[in-house]
């Protein structure tokens, strides 16, 4: 069936991109939005928007034709972990809440236009990035302000209504402008699964039937302060705390062939993670073009994890498994960047980031076999540091009118120590250097070319073991883990027409090394025995180099002349080929967790007469792997669709209904087990799973007051 939705998906792109490319050779000059900076900045005027009854920051990015909110990496640092939008010209530096979040707490009264930057203009940060959009808020702002959502979900699957929303409320005394936010999200989906085992012919061994009920509860505050000084200094303190609480009830129960109990099992958890993070930023202007920032950052994270794992047999037999897992994490950065805007054609920026980040890991396995017993996991005590420092530069040239050239260089030194279970210190030196082409070859038409050298994040959980006790996978820490790298070559053409609409095209090649993936690593478990007893697992490693290569393919259409007034529709597709080698076969095969193609279709249609809107959205995706030494996932789900209508007509709100996931999607699970490893086992059993995620319908209503 999936194969089919192939098929449709690449008949339904060309048919749109027909549209498209019809819609273009039509189309006059743009009229729903002005530029400046020779057409590298679009701006839409608050009164675009008006038609898709905004109420925060948030709705008016989210219609900005041509452009998607990208919340940037979770990464450690700060150089990499800005999203794509800014306010006011500057990064939010904050990396517990995402720009969503923050859009969502700035009323559109307070706005003044939203500006699209395509290319590096003076007074924009665009680290980096291609297209970033700009929230500009109004000078005579209203005092105050409180913007409000209340939300109700029901889920299907489990036939309850869990509460969501968020306030937040804005003031203003003298120079100074205060925020206070707090929200509440939960989430009562269930997973219902069934699975089927069969032997190496195709056997039915034995059926499971799964269900899984959960609760998770995430209460959030936040607060910021930001003070114009009369030297032209700006100072922001943003404050936030959130928690996260869930409770998860997974039984299973098992029959073999003929349809008799073999075993009941119940996976019981409970999870709490509480973060805080606070960030400091100070801006003072040294000149009349320099400018120097200084930004602090404190976060810290706490989570715990209580699990209890009963298995059951019919004949009477119990065995229980109770593993506890506390993790703390920590990190503290700071950066310093000096700005000078030397004339029109050229900009810099010179500055250092420094950064200590941990994390200390404490997993304790017991069982029950008529007393409790505790039972030891290699590397599953341990604690991790990293130190790490950076300096940085770049360079903004306009040799033309229509050309930009950004260029910049970073050097990275880091220092990352393990203790406990495992004991290592390791160096490392990075230079990443990067250059960005941006042509406007006409008034509605620009081409990007870049080139970069990325150095991937490293997650302090790998250097830790984990336990997957429902899928009885195990992964063993591994100190000797090192970041990927990456050579990175982009190029980028992009089309606009009639202010509404856009089409882009972009190809991505990246040259990886040291590529992150799953590593079979032997462990000795009795020296003493002639010869000594081993065991082999899986770890996070580095398995080599590899490749990847992607097109992109974004468009947003007007449909207005084709018989649908006031509506667009925004399509997708992604495609992509990867290829590194396995460890455990030597032969070549795609990165694990990288599905080949993606595609993703959006229409919304505004009755303004009517004071409403509808649309839906859909997507698909391809099938992904996972593979370990002896085993390999294939991964598969059947197209999701959403519905919406929103009506401004009630209460002066913004009231929405929602049905997500209205086909209930079903995600499907092969797992092929070998008698050892995969190079010289032999296929022993599959596994096949269907699981239903099952629909949700929400309501809310938005409104500023």
């Amino acid at each position: 069936m999936r194969y089919q939705f192939g098929n449709f998906i690449v008949k339904s792109f060309k048919q749109a991109a027909a549209i498209g490319l019809t819609s273009l050779l039509l189309s006059g000059t743009a009229v729903a939005q002005t530029s400046t900076h020779d057409g590298a900045v679009l701006v839409f005027a608050p009164t675009y928007f008006s038609a898709f009854n905004p109420v925060t920051a948030l709705d008016m990015v989210r219609q900005v034709p041509g452009f998607s909110i990208d919340n940037g990496e979770h990464v450690r640092g700060l150089a990499d972990t800005f999203a794509n939008v800014l306010v006011d010209g500057e990064r939010q530096s904050t990396k517990s809440e995402s720009i969503n979040d923050i859009l969502s707490r700035i009323p559109v009264e307070n706005i003044e236009r939203v500006e699209l930057v395509r290319e590096a203009v003076p007074g924009v940060d665009m680290r980096g990035q291609t297209r970033v959009a700009n929230i500009v808020l109004r000078e005579d702002q209203s005092s105050r302000s409180t913007t409000a959502l209340l939300a109700g979900i029901y889920w299907a699957g489990a036939d309850r209504v869990t509460p969501t929303g968020n306030i937040s409320t804005t003031w203003d005394q003298g120079n100074t402008r205060f925020t206070l936010a707090a929200g509440l999200d939960t989430n009562a989906a269930p997973y219902i699964r069934d699975e089927w085992l069969y032997d190496a012919n195709g056997n039915l061994i034995e059926s499971r039937d799964e269900r899984t009920a959960r609760d998770v509860v995430s209460p959030r505050l936040s607060g910021s302060i930001n003070t114009d000084f009369d030297n032209g200094a700006r100072l922001n303190l943003s404050l936030s705390a959130n928690q996260y609480l869930s409770d998860t009830l997974d039984t299973s129960v098992v029959t073999d062939a003929a349809g008799d109990s073999l075993r009941t099992e119940i996976f019981e958890t409970d999870y709490e993670d509480t973060m805080w993070e606070g960030t400091l930023t100070y801006e003072h202007p040294l000149g009349e073009n320099l400018s120097g920032q200084l930004v602090l950052l404190n976060q810290q994270s706490d989570s715990s994890s209580d699990e209890e794992y009963l298995r059951a047999t019919a004949s009477g037999n119990r065995n229980t498994t109770f593993f506890n897992n506390d993790v703390e994490s920590g990190e503290r950065a700071v950066r310093g960047t000096l700005t000078w805007e030397m004339n029109d054609r050229h900009s810099f920026e010179f500055g250092a980031e420094s950064a200590f980040n941990y994390l200390e890991n404490s997993l304790l396995i017991s069982v029950a076999a008529g007393s409790t017993q505790p039972t030891q996991l290699p590397v599953s005590n341990t604690r991790i540091e990293e130190e790490r420092s950076e300096l940085f530069a770049s360079h903004v040239w306009r040799p033309m009118d229509n050309v930009t050239v950004e260029s910049g260089f970073r050097f990275e030194r880091s220092t990352i120590s393990q203790t406990g279970d495992a004991a290592r210190e390791r160096s490392f030196n990075y230079p990443k250097p990067s250059v960005t082409l941006t042509w406007n070859s006409g008034e509605n038409t620009q081409w990007v070319f870049g080139l970069e050298r990325e150095v991937g994040q490293l997650s302090f959980g790998a250097f830790a073991s984990s336990i997957d006790p429902t899928d009885d996978v195990i992964l063993i820490g591994n100190p000797e883990l090192e970041p990927e790298k990456t050579w990175r070559a982009q190029a980028q053409w992009e089309h606009r027409w009639n202010g509404e609409g856009s089409l882009s095209v972009t190809l991505t090649h990246e040259e990886v090394e040291d590529v992150r993936d799953a590593q079979p690593v032997t462990i000795v478990t009795d020296a003493g025995a002639v010869p000594p007893t081993t065991t082999t697992f899986d770890a996070p490693g580095n398995i080599g180099d590899g490749r990847r290569t992607y097109l992109q393919i974004d468009t947003a259409i007007p449909l207005d002349d084709y018989g649908l007034g006031d509506s667009r529709l925004n399509l997708s597709a992604f495609l992509r080929d990867t290829e590194v080698t396995d460890p455990t076969t030597g032969e070549k095969r795609r990165f694990q967790g990288n599905e080949d193609w993606r595609f993703s279709a959006n229409f919304r249609q505004n009755l303004t007469e009517r004071s409403m809107s509808w649309g839906w959205s859909a997507s698909f995706l391809g099938d992904e792997d996972r593979y370990r030494f002896d085993e390999i996932y294939e991964f598969g789900r059947d197209p999701r669709f959403d519905v919406w209508v929103e009506t401004t007509a009630y209460l002066g709100a913004t009231i929405r209904l929602s049905w997500q996931d209205l086909t209930a999607q079903n995600m499907e699970r092969e797992r092929r087990f070998f008698s050892d490893a995969r190079d010289v086992g032999t296929l022993e059993a599959i596994e096949r799973r269907e699981q239903d995620l099952g629909g949700f319908v929400v309501l809310q209503a938005r409104k500023t007051f």
